[in-house]
């Protein structure tokens, strides 16, 4: 049995996962060929838990931490599995609103991947993690397993977890990803939906009519029950002085992860939370999501916001929180990623614009884009004051430079996830 007595340890024994996610992802794979052997050759831990299972293109990782301190006020037990990490592989195993032990992880992994060598399925980083997170939330006994899809949803490796009394909750759908779920809202729509098993409760608010027409339909084909609402009704439903002190963006997602416990407190019969319990909840931080720092004189925002959709609602809540302030934006993207719709939306709201790189890989195999090319299209959507710089470190220093005393740090959770290991930002 492997035996790993640190987390870097453990990542060096997990990296050689990454590359065969090129040969298990993409719509067209089946779960069938792929993932259920692999799970039920470990027991099938995914259906002998209570699972709330999140899909959606905006606001999936802040509802699953949401949805988790929920049901923890009420006393109940609760893993948690998010993806990608951003401080630590051990953020993918929480139980009761943290990270297990890098002890605990380190001698599970030896124990899990001990299994996994034997058998014929070798899986991807993602699915070898996922599976591993119900499998220690099964060995820890938790009352209910809070889990976010990685990528789409109905061939999403977790969418082995089909138990009945599955709670499914949908964000908000956009466009991303469009090289594997579809290019269109109702192609991407039909993948995330398709958590939804027979017979299973989905929350959601209103959305488009591409989004509820293809929602509607699979619903109705799976048996299943579809609650739908809407902020507003869910902010009436709880007072005037809900969200006084969060972000606009992740009210948004405390509500909808509010009006899903509420489903299970009745289903469940479980206790209500008093109020300062549900306000505990609203104050909670979620890595990576306007995350605030304090550098020397400045104040340094950090975000993974990585898509049109998520960098415009991360602006509009930076705007309520910081009006009239122009940043400084320091930035990188994915390969692959809209340069053409992210680039008007940063240049007029930065005072000075850098432009870097990452080079990490995690679920996906990812490379960030030339900075050149980024740092042209932002001066074509009328940035004055942009610089490319490949080295990372010197882009972050020329930030600590800039003459804002805001400065943002956005476009990638893997830009996120190595300046805060590397600048000391965790």
């Amino acid at each position: 049995m492997p035996i790993f007595t640190t987390i870097d340890e453990a990542n060096a024994a997990l990296l050689p996962y990454v590359p065969l996610v090129k040969q298990l992802t993409g719509k067209h794979l089946s779960l069938e060929a792929r993932d259920k052997p692999f799970m039920r050759a470990l027991g099938d831990p995914q259906n002998k838990l209570r699972v709330i299972h999140i899909a959606g293109t905006s606001g999936k990782t802040s509802t699953a931490y949401y949805m988790a301190a929920l049901l923890r006020a009420t006393g109940k037990r609760i893993g948690l599995t998010v993806s990608p990490h951003v401080d630590s592989v051990t953020e993918r195993v929480q139980i009761d609103g943290e990270p297990v032990s890098d002890e605990l992880f380190c001698r599970y992994l030896g124990e899990f991947i001990d299994i996994i060598d034997q058998q014929p399925i070798k899986p991807s980083y993602f699915t070898l993690l996922y599976a591993f997170a119900f499998w220690v939330f099964e060995k820890e006994s938790v009352d209910y397993a809070v889990v976010e899809t990685g990528l789409g949803g109905l061939l999403d490796s977790t969418n082995t977890a089909n138990r009945s009394d599955k709670l499914c909750i949908i964000t908000d759908i956009g466009l991303d990803h469009m090289h594997i779920l579809g290019n269109t809202i109702r192609e991407i729509t039909a993948q995330k939906i398709g958590i939804v098993h027979k017979r299973n409760t989905v929350v959601m608010y209103q959305q488009n009519n591409d989004v509820s027409e293809v929602v509607n339909k699979w619903v109705k084909q799976q048996d299943a029950t579809l609650l739908l609402t809407t902020e507003q009704a869910e902010r009436d439903d709880y007072g005037a002085d809900f969200g006084a002190t969060m972000p606009e963006f992740q009210q948004r997602n405390w509500l909808l992860a509010h009006a899903a416990y509420r489903f299970l407190q009745d289903r469940d019969e479980l206790p209500l939370p008093d109020d300062s319990a549900l306000l505990k909840t609203q104050a909670l931080q979620v890595p990576g999501r306007m995350d605030p720092r304090q550098v020397g004189g400045k104040i340094i925002i950090m975000d993974g916001a990585h898509n049109a959709q998520k960098i415009e609602t991360f602006l509009r809540s930076f705007r309520q929180v910081y009006p009239g302030v122009q940043p400084a934006v320091l930035i990188a993207l994915k390969e692959g990623k809209e340069l053409a719709s992210v680039a008007p939306l940063i240049a007029p709201i930065a005072s000075e614009i850098i432009v870097t790189t990452f080079n990490t890989s995690q679920d996906l195999p990812a490379k960030s884009m030339k900075p050149q090319a980024v740092a042209e299209a932002l001066e074509l959507a009328g940035a004055t004051m942009v610089r490319a710089e490949v080295e990372q470190h010197v882009a972050y220093e020329a930030l600590l430079k800039c003459s804002s005393d805001v400065c943002i740090i956005i476009g990638s959770f893997y830009l996120l996830s190595q300046l805060r290991y590397t600048e000391h930002l965790a």
